[in-house]
């Protein structure tokens, strides 16, 4: 993070950052996703069909973010004619012709899916990069990807660190150890958590990013994107953190663990309940004993650190690193 986005200027959004209608391979016409986000009490969607600029006007309420789920092809595949996706936002057009490998295109009329791909993930971003648009790398896990795919490549802002879609049917959704990879690594990488969502019923409003923006507008929500003041959940709430010379105090919904991730094995936790671990000290409780403020101990100087929290049913939000990733 640039910035501590829980003291920044604005308010915090709920945003859908990775969701399918009709156009591609979704369940829901795009005015009508739009209007079920809505009701669902999401302030952001961002329609990412395959290889469609799926364009809705933004309502009372919910602002549409113009984006598109594209693919690149992989060095090293795992399988025959695989590549891989990137989530890209703030575009107005979708390339013709991206200039991969012809081998690795193909469109499936049954489903109204379709797949191309530039030659790799930079000139994906550089062609994101021309339309001044931002661009997360999706689903590292589900897809099979090894760090290096992902490290070798430049222009992206971040990864998806959870996409509940892939976690719910393959058991594949959580890419944090990816992220940990990377920001080991030296790499600044953010993070966003999505539902993935096609079949409404399953999957929609199952993970969320919550973005600190400024106004209420498409600009806004992606200069959050840009500059990670966003944290990702699939249920617990973060109000605070802030970090000092003490530790990291972390304010939150109720939890009954609270974690500093970092490198090798320097990251601490609180924990409550059985098997109850404390590296820092709880601060206050909410009537049952979970926890709502902690502090947490660091360890000396780290190349980063996040948090994760977690609460009584083992649901998780994270934050983005909380300083600037150290490159030496």
């Amino acid at each position: 993070m640039s910035t501590n986005p829980f003291h920044a200027p604005g308010e915090w959004l709920k945003a859908a950052l990775h969701t399918h209608s009709t156009e591609s391979d979704g369940t829901l016409p795009p005015a009508r996703l739009v209007a079920t986000y809505e009701e669902a009490g999401f302030d952001v969607v961002a329609i990412t069909d395959h290889w469609r600029l799926t364009e809705v006007p933004s309502t009372g309420r919910v602002i549409t973010v113009r984006g598109a789920e594209l693919g690149w092809d992989l060095a090293r595949p795992n399988y025959p004619t695989q590549s891989a996706e990137f989530l890209v936002y703030g575009i107005d057009h979708i390339p013709e012709d991206p200039g991969g490998d012809r081998a690795n295109w193909y469109t499936n009329d049954e489903e109204h899916y379709e797949v191309r791909t530039f030659r790799d993930l930079t000139a994906g971003c550089a062609w994101a990069a021309s339309t001044d648009a931002v661009v997360y790398v999706a689903h590292p896990y589900w897809n099979g990807l090894h760090v290096d795919d992902i490290a070798s490549q430049d222009g992206y802002v971040g990864i998806e660190v959870y996409n509940a879609s892939a976690e719910n049917e393959t058991g594949r959704g959580d890419s944090s150890p990816w992220w940990d990879a990377l920001l080991r690594s030296g790499r600044p990488v953010l993070g966003i958590a999505t539902d993935d969502q096609h079949y409404p019923l399953f999957e929609l409003g199952a993970a969320w990013t919550m973005v600190r923006a400024a106004e209420r507008t498409e600009a806004a929500v992606l200069d959050a994107l840009r500059t990670g003041a966003t944290y990702l959940s699939e249920g617990p709430v973060i109000h605070d953190v802030e970090v000092s010379a003490d530790g990291v105090e972390v304010v939150c919904s109720p939890a009954r663990q609270v974690r500093l991730h970092t490198e090798e094995e320097w990251g601490t936790s609180v924990s409550v309940g059985r098997h109850g671990r404390r590296n820092g000290r709880i601060l206050e409780t909410d009537g049952r004993g979970l926890i709502t403020r902690v502090l947490l101990d660091r360890q000396g100087d780290r190349l980063y650190e996040r948090i994760t929290v977690v609460d009584e049913h083992g649901r998780r939000a994270w934050t983005n690193p909380l300083h600037p990733v150290s490159l030496g």
